[in-house]
């Protein structure tokens, strides 16, 4: 029978900054949403400080200011590239691995009994590769291989919770909103019936857990008993959409400002559209502006002949982004979805091809080529513009010292 590892990576923004700024070991650190809104990761010495996950950054400026907290804006080009190299090192562990999130992936092990050692090394080479401290946790399910790592985390970095009274232990001494998949509003549902532990959730009778929680939560109770009904799921779904938003550093009321920034949404939407050999047949723009003391917003959508050429999203994007557009208005928010997604090589050439298309794709490869190498905007399609007034605010972020050429680290003699 496989055992599930569940490997989180953490604090894994935190410690990516960490990698190459030695200096920020054992001090509080948070990193800061975009435009430095609310706080997105911690290092313990901040949680100790009770700094809370998706606190107002300005709520806790004062402690920040009073403890020597240091503040980094998020650097998620960053986090992606160290996700990767993570992965990298887990797929030589275990031939199946599914990717859960950007600091969580499960795998499978063949059960032995040197299980906890296998997952130590594991730890050692994670490090020893990426620099990222990560737990790990082991269990016959995948719903009790997140409990055990989360666990693990005050107990060396280890967790297996394979012998049924470790487990029994572990499930009798957690919460039951804390159980992987359990919210506050089903915690609620299930303290109606005296459930306030893990353990106390399991000995419910089947027709009254899905009486209460539906189907998935009996799936959790099983997977919580023992029992597997989760199975890895090494390949990524197939992408519904793409999405590409940002919020403005500072208010933006002019047409030229906000084509620069939906026509630069565009083109990294159909980047990413062709890293997954997908093409788009809807694009929608959306924005958002605050109007007597309230947020408010307003889109449109066009449909296309499938595509992820970058010229033809970016032209459709700023067309419908003028039929949007209201003189006057203070927006602060844009963004480019692409919809209707389907593969690359379902769309049929047109009967009369001049060839203006596979140059075309031949072109974009090459941007695409060019731009992953040395860093993200290095070359640009004429429709778009740096960045001018409509950039999120990120004055705390670090280089992005493995994806741009420009922000490599320097040694000096």
């Amino acid at each position: 029978m496989p055992v599930f590892a569940l490997v989180d990576c953490n604090n894994f923004f935190v410690s990516c900054e960490r990698v190459f700024r030695p200096e920020l070991e054992r001090r509080p650190v948070v990193v800061l949403s975009n435009n430095d809104g609310v706080v997105i990761s911690r290092s313990e010495e901040a949680k100790a400080l009770g700094i809370g996950m998706a606190a107002p950054f300005f709520e806790v400026r004062a402690l920040v200011v009073e403890h020597k907290v240091v503040a980094i804006s998020a650097n998620h080009e960053l986090y992606v590239d160290f996700s990767r190299r993570v992965s990298e090192v887990l797929a030589r562990h275990s031939p199946s691995v599914e990717n859960y999130s950007v600091d969580e992936s499960f795998l499978t092990f063949p059960e032995d009994a040197d299980l906890e050692a296998r997952a130590r090394a594991l730890r050692v080479e994670v490090g020893r590769w990426t620099g990222i401290p990560v737990s790990v946790g082991l269990a016959p399910t995948k719903a009790l291989a997140k409990l055990a790592s989360d666990r693990s985390k005050k107990r060396g970095g280890v967790l297996s919770l394979m012998d049924p009274d470790v487990r029994a232990k572990t499930l009798a001494d957690t919460p039951v909103e804390h159980v992987w998949g359990i919210a506050k509003a089903s915690a609620a549902k299930l303290a109606a019936h005296g459930v306030s532990t893990a353990a106390d959730f399991i000995a419910l009778n089947d027709p009254l857990i899905l009486k209460t929680l539906g189907v998935g939560g009996l799936r959790l109770a099983h997977e919580l008993r023992g029992i597997s009904c989760l199975v890895l799921a090494p390949a990524a779904p197939d992408r519904q959409s793409v999405t590409v938003s940002r919020s403005f550093g500072r208010v933006v009321g002019s047409l030229a400002a906000l084509e620069s920034a939906v026509a630069s949404f565009a083109a990294r939407a159909a980047e990413r559209a062709r890293r997954h050999e997908l093409k788009a047949g809807a694009l929608r723009v959306f924005l958002g502006w605050r109007e007597d003391g309230e947020l408010k917003g307003g889109d449109g959508v066009v449909k296309l002949a499938p595509t992820n050429d970058t010229t033809a999203l970016t032209r459709a994007a700023k067309e419908l982004l003028g039929r949007l557009f209201v003189e006057g208005r203070a927006y602060r928010k844009a963004g480019v979805v692409l919809g209707d997604m389907r593969s690359a090589d379902s769309h049929q050439a047109e009967f009369f091809d001049d060839g203006k298309a596979e140059r075309a794709q031949r072109l974009m490869k090459t941007v695409d080529r060019v731009n992953a190498s040395l860093g993200d905007g290095t070359l640009r399609y004429g429709g778009e513009q740096a960045a001018k007034g409509w950039a999120s605010l990120s004055e705390r972020r670090s280089p992005r010292w493995t994806t741009n050429w420009d922000e490599l680290p320097k040694a000096r003699g």
